[in-house]
């Protein structure tokens, strides 16, 4: 009876921890295999939340080839989703392909929000600097190839020190990508005539829009998908180099990234807080029946004067099929029912429980407004399973949204003064100033001095790394856990108090007597005690 009733409990406390991520039981659904494509951006939240649903039976196989290529297998009918993170173009990108005319019915269902970081390595007297920070103006001349080298005036303007002269090496995207469209969407929309001179230089037309594929030009490389840009930056032979792609691949790699300054005039990294809040800006298509409804726009977002926000975030798509929409063919032949309830089952735990691992995987989560849109698409799955209800979202486990407030906007902490555009490179705060450290050396833990130092911002907009690490807000860097840089490389670490050579032996010392003491005093003790006895 005993044993029964612990099954019992057991039993139920499982299907309410279903319920609780949004997930509907295994046993309520015949799940199918399903295959995906599309944007390496999403990859690394989509390949987790898949691995995470696979003890439900959800089994998914998807292969992060791009958005642009995404697009074009759905279109084909190759796969039965597609990620992207832009919508279906309907004008010709200036250097790739051309308008696309889906035949089937689609929806866009909204995954996850993140920020299009700059990666670099750069290596002065064998220690990595992990504190880089630049203006729009300066990273817009690197990608256009007007600043070649890093010992550049512009560069030590926005950074606060002089670098070696040394070759700077551009890595981009060699693939149709969402991440080059981002990147090359916010140039065209900040620094129009840098942009349009470029584009025209590399035979696009002279009033240029984005791109998802990136003109080659000398001094730059070409990766294909975001994870081989990581891994060239963060190997040996990448020293000198930057490119950009989503801030997951950073913490991955263990790769430090740049500080972006914003509108407000504060060096920001994409911490979900900052992240967050920038996408508050986002004009999103609120238009059940439009075809791009939940599509962003994001020129509010560039210019977002809160002093918290990372000018380059954006949100990233799911495509899937759709039971029917005006105008085009209903969903695809290879796509039934089954495929439908599998879909809709696994987009129930994504839009819901999934995003509480958003901050750790480099992302930030959704907000209420594009979960509750990306239900209402989700409904059209064919086979769809029930959702949550949406006035409430009841049984959602978001982190975003608790009683009707999204905490990770109104707990999202200020920047520290020391990110301010004008504070020193080394910075300590004192008494709510920035103030210059004298004593610190270029390279490592500059702008607050890492973790915790004189409120410096130690802590602050921090975000959750993989593997139980934490980030660095200063310098983007991983704290811990099982991110990375590759092997032989340096980086650069702030040397606090209890890691000076004296005052670690002094700890020791005073460890291994209290040790001793811990040891000997009980036995001490008891040979004292015996001897009272016999006296007495």
């Amino acid at each position: 009876m005993r044993n029964r009733r612990r099954w019992a409990t057991g039993a139920a406390l499982a299907a309410v921890l279903a319920l609780g991520l949004g997930a509907t039981p295994a046993q309520a659904v015949n799940f199918v295999p399903l295959n995906g494509d599309g944007s390496s951006w999403a990859q690394p939240a989509i390949a987790q939340w898949s691995k995470d649903e696979t003890p439900q039976g959800i089994h998914l196989a998807f292969a992060g080839d791009g958005s642009a290529q995404g697009r074009q297998n759905f279109i084909q009918g190759v796969d039965d989703f597609a990620a992207s993170d832009i919508a279906f173009l309907t004008s010709p990108d200036p250097f790739g392909g051309g308008i696309e005319k889906p035949q089937n019915a689609f929806s866009y269902i909204p995954i996850v929000a993140g920020g299009t970081t700059f990666m670099y390595h750069l290596t002065v007297g064998g220690h990595a600097i992990t504190n880089m920070r630049l203006s729009g103006d300066t990273l817009t001349k690197i990608f256009t190839g007007q600043i070649t080298n890093w010992s550049d005036a512009r560069i030590t303007h926005d950074y606060g020190a002089q670098l070696p002269s040394e070759p700077i090496v551009v890595v981009t995207r060699a693939d149709g990508s969402g991440a080059t469209y981002q990147f090359t969407r916010w140039m065209s929309k900040q620094y129009t005539s840098q942009w349009n001179a470029f584009c025209a230089a590399h035979g696009g037309p002279g009033s240029c829009p984005p791109t998802e594929f990136y003109p080659s030009y000398g001094g730059s490389i070409q990766k294909d998908g975001s994870d081989q840009v990581a891994a060239f930056i963060a190997a040996n032979a990448g020293e000198g180099a930057i490119g950009y792609d989503e801030y997951a691949y950073a913490l991955n790699d263990g790769v430090p990234v740049v500080k972006l300054l914003n509108s407000a005039g504060f060096y920001s990294l994409p911490t979900p807080s900052n992240v967050a809040i920038a996408l508050q800006s986002a004009q999103i298509d609120d238009n059940v029946n439009d075809v791009n409804f939940m599509i962003q726009n994001l020129d509010n977002v560039y210019t977002n004067a809160d002093p918290r926000t990372y000018p380059l975030s954006s949100y990233s798509y799911l495509i899937v099929p759709r039971d029917s929409r005006p105008g085009f063919l209903g969903p695809p032949s290879r796509f039934n029912t089954d495929k439908g309830a599998t879909l809709s089952t696994w987009l129930n735990y994504v839009l819901c429980g999934a995003q509480k691992s958003a901050g750790s995987l480099g992302y930030s989560p959704l907000p209420k407004n594009l979960v509750v849109g990306g239900f209402e698409q989700d409904a059209h799955i064919p086979g769809a399973v029930p959702t949550p209800d949406l006035n409430q979202l009841s049984n959602c486990d978001n982190p975003t949204y608790s009683d009707g407030v999204n905490h990770l906007i109104v707990d999202a902490p200020m920047p520290s003064p020391c990110d301010y555009v004008t504070a020193p490179l080394n910075c300590t705060v004192v008494n709510g100033k920035a103030t210059s450290q004298t004593a610190s050396r270029t390279g490592g833990g500059a702008a607050g001095s890492g973790a915790g130092a004189t409120g410096a911002g130690g802590g602050a907009n921090g975000a959750g790394g993989s593997g139980g690490a934490s980030i660095d807000p200063n310098t983007g860097q991983v704290i811990g856990g099982s991110g990375g840089g590759a092997a032989n490389d340096a980086y650069a670490t702030s040397v606090a108090l209890g890691a000076r050579p004296e005052e670690q032996w002094l700890l020791s010392t005073l460890t291994a007597l209290e040790l001793v003491g811990a040891v000997a005093a009980p036995s001490v003790f008891g040979l004292w005690l015996a001897r009272r006895r016999k006296r007495a």
